[in-house]
């Protein structure tokens, strides 16, 4: 009997257990009167208590304390960088902070209308040049931060960190003659070599086109119209390279073939010749993915095929204003210092 009773009076317990607030219906009332939480609801900074305040987004966190040598940036609540609102569930990020979970960076200004605020990860390539300090500090690794961090990426003749300058025309220096012909004073617009190392067909049975794209020394990018190869080979795929390019706003260009072999490789030099083309230029891009139906350029594609671009360094250089006048930021007209005038200050108006 007395076994009975204290049965009884255990599912009576049972039965009368209460979680604190029922777990404000966010939650299972467990053993002990211990509330489990559903997904995204907690009690302060607490799995438990009576589940009445929100959960927050976690991404990867700015910064931690590192658990091991070379393990940090572990997930946080508002990414370490912002304050759970435990009423609403949303992430107050600090200023510089934004996103869901606090895990990008705005950018300046926000690009103060004159560009697209873009992750490094994607926008390096839009504004890297071939640098070999660049490549020396492996900023082309795979950075933890590479879809988190953002910057600025300027519309075509703007500039900043925020894309609040205009750009200023640009021309060489009218009194620079140290990369031209010192016996005539001959400043030769000299030749930046960007040679497209190699084009390899792996297979010489193969048909297939490919694009180039140019980006200029404003910022703004030019693809040109697709380029045949050809499954026998294209006997005049130099002189369709130099038209392409030639055709694009502000290019003039001379290629020429310095190799080709009978296993369907061929490599081209191609040389820069135009007034806005000295010194060192943005490393050509070669397009070799199909691009058919309703796309341009279109282009077949190169399955099977290699092209690589490296470069030689030029000589001369474009300056803002030909180093012979002042920007105007404002209006991106150049002020010519007296002596000197055209909009890129590169002509002599007088001796010196």
């Amino acid at each position: 009997m007395m076994k009975s009773v204290a049965a009884l009076a255990l599912v009576l317990s049972a039965a009368n257990a209460a979680c604190p607030n029922a777990c404000s219906g966010h939650g299972t009332c467990n053993v002990n009167d211990v509330c489990e939480c559903y997904q995204d609801w907690q009690s302060g900074d607490e799995a438990g208590g009576d589940c009445s305040d929100r959960t927050c987004a976690f991404d990867i966190a700015w910064a931690d304390v590192p658990t091991a040598e070379d393990v940090a940036h572990g997930y946080a609540e508002c990414s370490a960088k912002g304050v759970c609102n435990r009423k609403t569930g949303l992430c107050e990020c600090f200023d510089g902070y934004t996103g869901d979970a606090c895990k990008r960076t705005t950018c300046p200004n926000d690009c103060s209308g004159h560009g697209t605020c873009e992750y490094i990860g994607d926008a390096y390539g839009a504004v890297a040049r071939d640098d070999a300090e660049v490549q020396a500090h492996d900023l082309l690794g795979d950075l933890w931060d590479a879809k988190k961090s953002r910057m600025c990426v300027c519309d075509p003749k703007w500039t900043d960190v925020d894309c609040s300058r205009r750009m200023c025309p640009k021309g060489v220096d009218v009194l620079d003659r140290s990369w031209g012909d010192s016996a005539t004073c001959d400043g030769n617009w000299n030749e930046d070599v960007r040679e497209v190392t190699e084009l390899t067909i792996d297979d010489d049975a193969f048909a297939g086109s490919f694009a180039l794209e140019y980006q200029d020394q404003y910022g703004a990018k030019y693809r040109t119209v697709g380029i045949n190869t050809y499954a026998t080979g294209n006997p005049t795929l130099a002189k369709d390279v130099e038209n392409a390019l030639n055709s694009l706003p502000d290019e003039t260009v001379a290629v020429t073939v310095v190799d080709a072999s009978t296993s369907g490789s061929i490599t081209l030099e191609i040389t820069f010749t135009g007034e806005q083309n000295p010194g060192d230029q943005h490393l050509l891009v070669a397009l070799v993915d199909a691009c058919t139906d309703g796309c341009q350029p279109n282009i077949a594609g190169m399955e099977g095929a290699t092209i690589a671009i490296t470069s030689v360094n030029g000589e001369g250089q474009l300056y803002e204003c030909g180093r012979r006048g002042k920007c105007d930021y404002s209006s991106g007209i150049c002020e010519c210092f007296s002596g000197f005038t055209d909009e890129s200050c590169g002509t002599q108006s007088a001796l010196a």
